[in-house]
């Protein structure tokens, strides 16, 4: 039974009570997180802004993986032993070739499938779609850096997910390309999956566009 966290930013507390919702997910008064980075970050810049949130759903007690430069496999059976683990934001196109470099994208899969909760943020969410497509909209700026030779993700939800959502003209144009579902989501706000069970809280746009 999946059970997932897509998130389009977090700064400030999430919407609707979206900390406390991620808490009952998760469902443990001091839950173990398993940090993942979008990229290797020596001096720790974003990850420590970060742990003010998940301070507030009650986590003090982390497993730092980093899957880019630092990458220490002996690592990953502790991850596996966390309760909840954070996808980072940042540039989608090299945090999915880093978790394909490292063979994370099945490793991943099988730790949601062992009843495990994933939470991702931003380019953290989009890779938990069939692919990161929708990227190349967020994204645009870093798709000529892009070293993909494929863009498959984790394929855990049917849709692609498009945060930081502003709800232009452009914006809503541009996704008529997908011939899935867009969940289009505004900064504070998310999606909780809990098996077949759907939550949105905050701001968010299903956009049910098809390729002509």
């Amino acid at each position: 039974m999946k059970r997932l966290v897509l998130l389009s930013d977090w700064k400030q507390p999430l919407h609707d009570g979206g900390e406390e919702k991620i808490s009952k997910l998760i469902g443990k008064s001091a839950p173990v997180l398993g940090y993942i980075p979008s990229q290797t970050d020596p001096e720790r810049r974003y990850f420590q802004p970060m742990k003010r949130n998940f301070e507030r759903i009650g986590v003090t007690s982390y497993v730092y993986m980093d899957v880019d430069q630092e990458f220490d496999p002996c690592l990953l059976s502790e991850l596996e032993k966390c309760d909840a683990i954070f996808l980072s934001g940042g540039n989608t196109f090299h945090f999915l070739a880093c978790l394909q470099k490292r063979d994370m994208l099945e490793w991943l899969r099988s730790y949601v499938e062992n009843g495990g909760v994933l939470i991702g943020l931003s380019a953290g969410a989009m890779v938990m779609a069939s692919s990161i497509e929708i990227a190349e909209l967020v994204d645009a700026k870093y798709v000529h850096t892009s070293t993909l030779d494929n863009n498959e993700a984790l394929n855990l939800v049917d849709f692609h997910f498009y945060p930081h959502w502003q709800g232009t003209a452009e914006e809503t144009q541009a996704v008529h390309q997908f011939a899935q579902p867009v969940i289009a989501c505004e900064d504070g706000g998310g999606i909780i999956i809990d098996g077949s069970y759907m939550e949105h809280f905050g701001k968010t746009t299903t956009l049910n566009y098809t390729k002509k």
